[in-house]
């Protein structure tokens, strides 16, 4: 999840890392949410506040034998109350609307990483080894009569995403087994 400090610090120069994964820039309607957020919070507090020193009024008026300021006061506190619920409940509808949005941006790339479209435009640094060469064509692990009746790669896109797979069957258990040896 992304840091709204650092977004708040430099939103520009958020937009220009967005730009650089081909998204369009997210700061203002960020910066926007996290604001009504903000202020939320702080008219809850400035709220909560008014009805701790009402609450504390009403204890004075009621020993001064003062009824019609303890009874004014007593629902000052009882409507604060109702308020400071209501200003909480909305800042943290705004902050969960926020935490989504932030959990939902892709991870930035750091500034030595090159721009490209997949990866065909990366850069390789160094190479340790050299490639095995084979007598014959590998196979991938999917593509093995063997293995693929226990991978299940549509139910694992439903539950994860892509790049997943569910292992099942003979599968899972030799893949257990090895894990645990």
């Amino acid at each position: 999840m992304h840091d709204i400090r650092s977004i708040r610090e430099n939103p520009q120069a958020f937009d220009a890392v967005l730009a650089r994964r081909g998204l369009e820039a997210m700061s203002a309607s960020i910066l926007s949410l996290d604001s009504e957020r903000r202020a939320r919070i702080a008219e809850a507090e400035t709220a909560q506040a008014e009805q701790n020193r009402a609450s504390k009024e009403v204890g004075a008026a009621k020993g001064r034998g003062d009824e019609a300021e303890f009874e004014r006061l007593r629902k000052l506190v009882a409507e604060k109350k109702a308020d400071v619920a209501r200003m909480q409940a909305e800042a943290a509808e705004l902050d969960a609307q926020l935490r989504d949005v932030l959990m939902g941006i892709p991870n930035l790339p750091l500034d030595s990483i090159p721009d490209g479209q997949d990866e065909e435009d990366n850069v390789e640094l160094h190479r340790w080894g050299a490639p095995r060469e084979f007598g014959f064509a590998p196979a991938e692990h999917f593509e093995i009569a063997g293995v693929r009746p226990g991978m299940d790669f549509e139910t694992a896109a439903k539950l994860s995403g892509s790049r997943f797979v569910m292992l099942k069957g003979g599968v899972a258990r030799l893949h257990r087994a090895w894990r645990n040896s």
